[in-house]
């Protein structure tokens, strides 16, 4: 794989998108796997990238989001406490494929453009809360609301809160990495 093939769209590839099914357990299970993965892979992965990129703090941001996302599944099991360990979706399996390819070339492209890699996961990660608090998320609250489900709706409102939450403190952290940036480069000119 070639330095200019890992970009932001493939990083992007790293997002696994909930699926909604045609009853509110489906859903619930597909909600879980997701979040479980947010919290044990994609978010963890993209912390170990920006420590070796030398983002300390957006390290540490990456991870308290992997803990909420962890704490997201939570509320949802409290709920569904039957529920088990829901099967892997086939979105999730191609997202870990996907960060699986990525982690083989990671190293040397962070230490070419290291900058580049931590902006690059920021857009990804703003993208993939946005896509949950604006898109996926309301239908999951809606699809409980038709059954109703309230405890299954105001779980899933919090979610969206939450996500549009860590949608901003990503938003924030870009700003701030693309200002150290310019700085540097200011300083050098």
């Amino acid at each position: 794989m070639e330095n200019n093939l890992i970009n932001e769209e493939m990083i992007f590839g790293c997002f696994a998108a909930a699926q909604k099914g045609e009853k509110l357990e489906q859903s619930a299970e597909s909600f879980v796997d997701v979040e479980e993965y947010e919290n044990a892979v994609m978010y963890p992965e993209f912390a170990r990238w920006a420590r070796s990129a030398g983002y300390p703090e957006v390290s540490e941001l990456f991870l308290k989001v992997a803990g909420e996302e962890k704490l997201h599944s939570v509320w949802l099991r409290e709920l569904y406490s039957e529920m088990g360990t829901p099967a892997e979706g086939n979105d999730t399996a191609r997202a870990k494929a996907t960060i699986a390819t990525i982690k083989q070339n990671c190293a040397k492209l962070i230490e070419n453009n290291p900058q580049k890699v931590i902006e690059n996961a920021l857009k990804v990660a703003i993208r993939v809360e946005e896509r949950e608090y604006q898109q996926i998320y309301p239908k999951f609250r809606d699809q409980a609301i038709e059954q109703n489900n309230k405890k299954a709706a105001d779980v899933y409102q919090r979610v969206i809160d939450s996500e549009r939450e860590h949608a901003n403190w990503f938003q924030a952290a870009l700003a701030q990495v693309q200002t150290k940036h310019a700085t540097k480069e200011a300083a050098f000119a």
